[in-house]
């Protein structure tokens, strides 16, 4: 079902038979994007899971998992791509980090952060589900954990001919 990529993250991973990854480079408003070799939804990013881990311990890879289990992880595609742009420090220099990215329909994502946040003792954004097709400038690509980090790092809608 779902597995950790870094320390205190959890990822859902896309079968390949459900969802292929993108085989080859696009080039979108100038940009050689590169695919993403696998695809995945963000269930927990980076910082979520360090705060998760700084309030429970332990307990908390335990406390995710039975939150996550007790939830239907499947959506639907949504054909709507966004072109990301974030600059990022990475060994001491401003790299300018690009993702496209397809939004989905997911929704177990919004019950599950309110379950989170309970368990932080607080409301937390909901993190717009979605999923990296193609990054360029650092292949992780971009954590977006909210709405509004979306709106400030989406540079345009990318149509799906574009892609093509």
């Amino acid at each position: 079902m779902a597995r950790a990529t870094a320390p205190h993250t959890l990822v859902l991973p896309i079968a390949p038979e459900r969802w292929p990854p993108p085989l080859a480079t696009v080039e979108v408003d100038g940009l050689h994007l590169e695919p993403k070799p696998e695809l995945h939804v963000t269930l927990v990013g980076t910082a979520l899971g360090a705060e998760l881990h700084a309030t429970a311990g332990n307990h908390a890879g335990v406390l995710v998992r039975a939150l996550r289990d007790a939830r239907d992880w499947r959506f639907e595609r949504s054909d709507r791509h966004l072109l990301l742009r974030k600059a990022v420090v990475e060994d001491g220099r401003v790299v300018v980090a690009h993702s496209l990215i397809e939004r989905i329909d997911l929704p177990a994502m919004a019950p599950f952060h309110r379950a989170l946040g309970r368990l932080l003792g607080r409301q937390l954004p909901v993190p717009p589900p979605h999923v990296t097709l193609y990054t360029a400038g650092r292949a992780q690509g971009i954590g977006v954990s909210s709405p509004a980090r979306l709106r400030a790092f989406t540079v345009r809608r990318v149509a799906a001919a574009e892609l093509a």
